[in-house]
């Protein structure tokens, strides 16, 4: 067991732990962020069949697996984009390997 006793040494495990736990959260903010379930534009079944999915940026989708589910704005920094849907799902959610392709918002088309 580690005993970190000097302020020092406090604040660089306090920075460690700030930055292991900000690198998910970065991830997931390239791609949009959460939504509540009433903001949501489109519902989507995830299955075991389930390859792919797309969405355009901007949108605000559902995503339902068995009794999980989570809301999603995606909000893309390109025209286009795609990542697997892990990327974002919450822990418990099984995302398989299901990739999402965004498409650019159809407002700029």
């Amino acid at each position: 067991m580690f005993n970190f006793t000097t302020a020092p040494q406090k604040r660089l495990l306090l920075a460690a732990i700030f930055a292991v736990s900000c690198a998910g959260a970065h991830a997931a903010n390239n791609y949009g962020s959460t939504a509540p379930q009433t903001a949501a534009e489109k519902l989507i079944a995830v299955g075991p069949q389930t390859k792919y999915i797309n969405v355009d940026n901007g949108e605000t989708v559902t995503f339902v697996h068995g009794h999980e589910m989570f809301t999603w704005n995606f909000r893309t920094l390109h025209e286009s984009d795609s990542f697997k849907l892990a990327d974002i799902a919450p822990a418990g959610f099984d995302a398989g390997n299901v990739e999402v392709y965004v498409a650019r918002d159809p407002l700029y088309r």
